[in-house]
């Protein structure tokens, strides 16, 4: 396994900044040579969004086949879940630039974090969170090389119950941002600064590829990835309503209240009273219109009796 490494690592106890702190690690280059500066352990927090997320719900069943005259054997059945949250650093901090994390050893910026959250095997536990982390390195596999990139995984175990919520919501798709915090984490390396918030961090792994030089007859270990002092999770759902359009054009007339609006029918013209004279030359035209029709009824009736 050939781990991509270009500097090596070394403690001393004799760093630049004495009243500060007691110690520090440096990268050295093939000659021994320190480059950078003193690296100490950061205790402040350090901010992730997620860029996406999974729900995974797996069974496992593995069955030990003995003897035929053996009982029929029970399988050991393992069921898991998880949701996976692929994260990448937070883009601005307070100073408004980024954070860079790289592996020691290294320039390259880790582009892989990861955070596992799963449930309590034992609710009565304690919830927690703990890191682990590799340096890019690459490998035979089946007779060809496999190149795997630098990464970081959180682990963070919460209570059944609430795992249970936060998998509903996942499953529902009631999820719009997820932001992680860590703080006083193990393994995290930064230049000693009086600021709460850094634009460089370097990662100490577990691994023997991070074999740190300690002076002779010191009995250190430097801290390593691995406990998370502290850790904050937010799951939100973010909802955005539309504005209105404006019922006029002046905007200094407040916004109109939705739902459904009941329009009165405009009430009819009323029509005019016409004058008296017009009321009597009516009239005479009435009985004229009657003395006509009696004329005519007459005269149909005459001839009817003459033939």
């Amino acid at each position: 396994m050939d781990y991509h490494l270009e500097r090596g690592l070394r403690l001393h106890t004799r760093p630049k900044y004495k009243n500060l702190y007691s110690w520090a690690i440096n990268e050295i280059d093939a000659n021994g040579n320190r480059v950078g500066e003193d690296l100490i352990p950061w205790a402040w927090s350090l901010y992730f969004i997620a860029t996406s997320c999974a729900l995974s719900d797996s069974i496992d069943l593995k069955t030990k086949y003995g003897s035929r005259d053996d009982a029929l054997p029970i399988p050991e059945i393992t069921e898991r879940q998880v949701i996976s949250v692929q994260l990448r650093p937070r883009d601005e901090d307070y100073w408004g630039s980024g954070t860079k994390f790289s592996m020691f050893g290294t320039d390259r910026a880790i582009n892989s974090f990861e955070l596992a959250i799963e449930p309590l095997a034992n609710p009565a536990e304690q919830e927690n969170c703990t890191a682990w982390g590799s340096v890019s390195y690459t490998a035979e596999v089946d007779f060809r090389n496999s190149t795997t990139d630098d990464c970081v995984v959180f682990y963070l175990a919460v209570k059944p119950d609430t795992f249970a919520r936060y998998a509903a919501k996942v499953a529902a798709g009631s999820v719009d941002e997820i932001a992680f915090r860590i703080g006083s984490a193990s393994g995290f390396y930064a230049e000693w600064s009086p600021g709460i918030s850094t634009s460089s961090v370097k990662v100490l792994t577990r691994g023997d590829e991070h074999a740190v030089q300690i002076p002779e007859g010191l009995k250190f270990e430097p801290p390593r990835l691995g406990e998370v002092g502290a850790a904050a999770l937010y799951i939100n759902r973010r909802l955005e309503f539309a504005k209105r359009a404006a019922d006029t054009e002046d905007d200094d007339e407040p916004a109109r209240p939705g739902g459904t609006v009941l329009v009165a029918p405009e009430p009819k013209a009323a029509v005019a009273a016409p004058e008296p004279q017009t009321l009597k030359a009516l009239r005479s035209l009435k009985r004229a219109a009657w003395f006509i029709v009696s004329l005519l009824t007459l005269i149909f009736l005459a001839l009817v009796l003459r033939s």
